[in-house]
């Protein structure tokens, strides 16, 4: 039994030496780089709740990012990548909650849209793998900061067209957001194809009793120099 536990040891042992010097795991070739990024996104708003009672008020919409990253080696196959992209991403209010009536007159066919452009700041961290030197692929995770530079509430029916801020007093929206993005991507040579998940940490309503947060799922491409 010793001699067998032994063994194992120097097996155990040998396989973390050669995964270590291996660049699966550890290639003796990373540099730092930059990337640009082109991703379209689903955006997936989530219940507004008070009094721990969530109704779902939104229906998912869609958007487009555009910007760019550097990524910069840590230690073995770990890395740091900030960024920075513009967004531009809508997302609609479902129409029961639109529909309504004044004055014996029926308001329907109604729909309600909002509209943000803005600024992310993403910090991931991540490890990739290299299968070969043209295929790697990555994993990440960590904090992505959002300002919103405009965000607009568009009523629209046939005879009705009003558009207005959702930003400031009157508006009600908060202008930062701060997401936890988790994510994977997969590099071959140059060109890059990922996707990501980024869930709202902070509540976007200036009344702090009603809680509502933003989500999104990201599907990128990219090209890395």
């Amino acid at each position: 039994m010793r001699k067998l536990f032994i063994a194992l040891t120097i097996m155990v042992l040998s396989a973390m030496s050669i995964m270590a010097q291996s660049t699966l795991v550890n290639n003796p070739n990373n540099k730092a780089y930059f990337g640009i990024r082109l991703g379209g996104e689903i955006t997936c708003p989530g219940k507004i709740t008070a009094d721990n009672v969530g109704i779902s008020v939104f229906n998912n919409g869609g958007g487009v990012e555009f910007g760019g990253i550097y990524n910069i080696p840590v230690v073995a196959n770990f890395y740091i990548e900030p960024g920075l992209k513009l967004y531009y991403n809508t997302y609609s209010m479902k129409d029961e909650f639109i529909d309504f009536s004044e004055d014996d007159i029926l308001f329907k066919d109604m729909s309600f849209k909002i509209k943000k452009f803005g600024m992310r700041v993403p910090i991931m961290a991540g490890y990739h793998f290299d299968f070969t030197d043209d295929v790697k692929v990555s994993v990440f995770t960590g904090p992505e900061l959002e300002i919103g530079f405009t965000a607009k509430g568009h009523l629209k029916q046939d005879y009705i067209d009003v558009s207005e801020s959702l930003y400031g007093d009157d508006g009600g929206l908060n202008r930062v957001n701060l997401l936890w993005g988790i994510g994977a991507g997969i590099s071959y040579q140059h060109f890059y194809f990922g996707v990501n998940g980024g869930i709202g940490m902070l509540n976007m309503l200036s009344d702090s009793d009603v809680k509502f947060h933003e989500n999104r799922v990201t599907f990128s491409v990219g090209y890395n120099f």
